[in-house]
């Protein structure tokens, strides 16, 4: 949230140059017996002005416990980060998940989130940082001398923080609590400590990084935070809040690339501009930080509808949480019964209505089917007894996409829960071309030998789908099923390891191969650098070095000669693409006998790579 006002730490610095007259210091009055000193505020006014934090976290703290016990179950965002819990608890050291599509780095989703919610836990999580964000957002309005309904306020707030966690967005809202506290310390820096900027950029800018680490949604809006201070030339603070979050989204997506398209219709993109133009329109208008980070938001919601990425329908998250706190936050500066305080409630009451309605249709819409939580087990079973293990399984996405949680600990998954990845890697399950023809062209493309066909409603991005494989297809024989399930094999499916290699154990941390013969194997993982071969102790095998009588003999000529390396335990290659765009990973195998492809956390060097010599 930006805020209106400066506060008395920023209005002390905003003009250094300013010649400030001489002034001659006298002697302060005494003050009477009982009353406090002139120079700091009365107790009862301080601890009003502490009141609505603590009410706000209070209530917060409370809302968030009864969300746990009635509205948080295992489906929506909640199974995508159950699912992201439960991997790098079991394999901290992975940097590549293989039980979604194919292969996915953590760090793609967050780089701190996950790991902090395998030790929390998810629901945890999500408690704290909706209480602490409702306590910090308080804090903010507080301090900020502009806002006249602080309590008023701090509650729309809580309830925002509600309703996200509604939509289950745990690692948005531990973002968001982080970058609370990067605004926080630039707008609510002590008075006594005004003249130590450095020590307030020192705490907003890793608070800002952080944020970005968790969540890269919740440094986009910092940005816009940045982007408002830096239009209205208060450089410190813009710096201090928008820095962090470039660094840190520039060197994950160097280190951990990744690419996807998250959807966003006109109709998703017309509330989140609409209020932002509120908001523009209706604030008063010498809240100027305020009205340019509306600006800027509503300009950045369009071009988030114009031009494909990975932000998409995602930028709706800031005026869902703050639209409605600001707009209250002006309702006292419009005159009683006017238009605009009717425009104002008009708005706030709009607003929360919106938001409201998305987090119950949220909880209701991916509330998981009974049978995914009692009935799983006999269909892990018949997995299992199947040997699916060696390969992948396509589990037609439920609409609370439980799957993506209840199944990988056991089986590798052809698709999972996280639709930039989805829409990239899987498009025809987006564009209405879908049929039984292309559909067995994409088992084939993504080694499925199993398809499962849960009961209940499927996502919307696998209505097509359940209908071809519900009607029948003739590459695909039911071999078993129950009330809850039915189970699918696929007819000469092709392998994960193409021959002289095969798959003996397929698991979301490694694949491990049985090559008979030396040569090369297409693997069908998608290519990262971190991927590398294990010894059988689990430890990194090193790329291929050059010989010492190849670098003597280049010592030694007068003309340059090709590097030769001594391949001993295997590398790996990067494939041309194909025609899917796919680009796949090869086995250099220079014996015979077994391979571990994982992707252990080590940068240098990252992975096995073969050398270019040996493509």
């Amino acid at each position: 949230m930006t805020t209106a006002e400066p506060t008395r730490a920023d209005e002390a610095a905003a003009h250094p140059r300013t010649r400030v007259p001489a002034r001659i210091d006298l002697p302060a009055p005494r003050p009477a017996v009982g009353q406090p000193p002139a120079d700091r505020p009365a107790r009862p006014a301080r601890r009003r002005r502490r009141y609505p934090v603590m009410i706000a976290t209070g209530v917060a703290a409370l809302t968030h416990v009864l969300w746990f016990f009635l509205f948080a179950n295992s489906g929506g965002d909640l199974a995508a980060q159950d699912a992201w819990a439960e991997f790098v608890g079991r394999h901290p050291d992975s940097a590549y998940n293989l039980a979604w599509y194919g292969g996915m780095h953590p760090v793609s989703y967050s780089v701190v989130s996950p790991y902090l919610m395998s030790v929390l836990g998810v629901r945890t999580t999500m408690m704290i940082a909706g209480t602490v964000s409702a306590g910090l957002t308080a804090l903010i309005l507080v301090r900020v001398r502009a806002v006249r309904n602080p309590l008023a306020c701090s509650l729309a707030g809580v309830f925002a923080f509600l309703c996200n966690a509604l939509s289950g967005r745990v690692t948005f809202g531990l973002g968001m609590m982080f970058a609370l506290g990067a605004v926080a310390a630039v707008f609510c820096w002590p008075h006594r400590w005004r003249h130590r900027r450095w020590a307030k950029a020192a705490v907003a800018a890793p608070l800002a990084g952080i944020a970005t680490a968790c969540s890269p949604v919740a440094g986009l809006f910092l940005g816009v935070a940045a982007a408002a201070l830096f239009l209205n030339r208060r450089r410190p603070g813009a710096y201090a809040l928008g820095l962090a979050p470039v660094l840190v989204v520039a060197v994950s997506s160097w280190l951990f690339p990744f690419s996807g398209t998250q959807p966003m219709s006109w109709a998703s993109t017309s509330l989140p501009f609409l209020f932002g133009v509120l908001v523009f329109l209706l604030v008063p208008r010498d809240w100027r930080t305020v009205r340019t980070g509306a600006a800027v938001y509503s300009v950045g919601t369009l071009l988030t509808w114009a031009v494909d990425s990975q932000i998409g329908s995602n930028v709706s998250r800031l005026v869902m949480l703050f639209a409605g706190v600001v707009l209250l936050a002006a309702l006292p500066y419009t005159v009683p019964r006017s238009r605009k305080w009717y425009a104002v409630l008009l708005a706030f009451a709009g607003l929360n209505i919106w938001i409201g309605f998305k987090g119950v249709d949220d909880v209701i819409r991916t509330a998981p089917d009974a049978s995914w939580a009692r009935e799983v087990a006999p269909l892990i079973n018949q997995l299992q007894v199947r040997g699916a293990e060696k390969a992948r399984v396509e589990v037609v996405p439920a609409s609370s996409h439980r799957e993506s949680s209840a199944l990988t600990p056991y089986i590798n998954l052809a698709r999972g829960w996280n639709r930039q990845a989805d829409m990239e890697r899987n498009p025809l399950f987006y564009d209405d071309t879908l049929n039984a023809a292309n559909y067995q062209d994409w088992l084939d493309r993504w080694a499925v030998h199993y398809v499962v066909l849960p009961t209940g409603a499927p996502d919307s991005g696998a209505e097509r789908e359940a209908e071809l494989v519900a009607d029948g297809l003739p590459y695909l024989e039911q071999v078993w099923s129950d009330a809850n399930w039915r189970l699918y094999r696929v007819t000469d499916p092709t392998p994960l390891a193409a021959p002289p290699a095969e798959v003996e154990r397929a698991g979301a941390d490694q694949v491990v191969i049985r090559v008979d013969a030396p040569g090369r194997v297409l693997i069908r993982v998608p290519y990262s650098p971190w991927l590398a071969l294990l010894d059988a102790d689990g430890g990194k095998i090193e790329p291929p070095q050059e010989t010492e009588a190849s670098k003597t003999a280049r010592e030694a000529s007068a003309t340059e000669l090709p590097k030769v390396f001594r391949n001993a335990e295997g590398c790996l290659l990067k494939t041309e693409a194909d025609v899917d765009g796919d680009e796949w990973t090869e086995l250099v195998a220079p014996k015979a006998g077994v391979y571990r492809l994982a992707a252990p956390y080590k940068i240098f060097p990252r992975g096995t790579a073969c050398p270019e010599e040996l493509r």
